[in-house]
């Protein structure tokens, strides 16, 4: 009886450490705070834009997805701002670099970087 436990147990043991997927074939979620622009996911850098260096608006957010479950696959589409969220240029800066978006008055500088 005592050996069959312990091969029941290194069996579970073991059944439970393999995995299916091969390394690097999963994402890391929850995925970071994104909002995609032109097939490009921008991220929030953690900084703020002051209203006086906000150009322009060039969009809103369109549609909000759980970044524990995915990341967005159309553009204007978030991980974190609420949909209806403006997007703004950010003067002085190209938009493929980035943009800004408001929530609740404030402006949060999202940023892409080439590989």
């Amino acid at each position: 009886m005592r050996i069959l436990l312990t091969f029941l147990f290194f069996t579970l043991l073991i059944g439970c450490s393999s995995s299916s997927t091969s390394e690097g074939s999963y994402a890391v979620k929850p995925y970071p705070p994104v909002v995609t622009s032109e097939n490009k996911a921008y991220v929030e850098s953690g900084e703020t834009v002051s209203a006086e260096n906000i150009g322009k608006q060039i969009g809103e957010v369109k549609s909000y997805v759980d970044p524990n479950e995915t990341m967005p696959e159309e553009d204007d589409g978030s991980t974190f701002a609420p949909v209806g969220s403006k997007l703004y240029e950010i003067k002085g800066m190209k938009l493929k670099d980035g943009f800004a978006v408001e929530i609740n008055g404030e402006y949060r500088k999202l940023t892409h970087s080439e590989p």
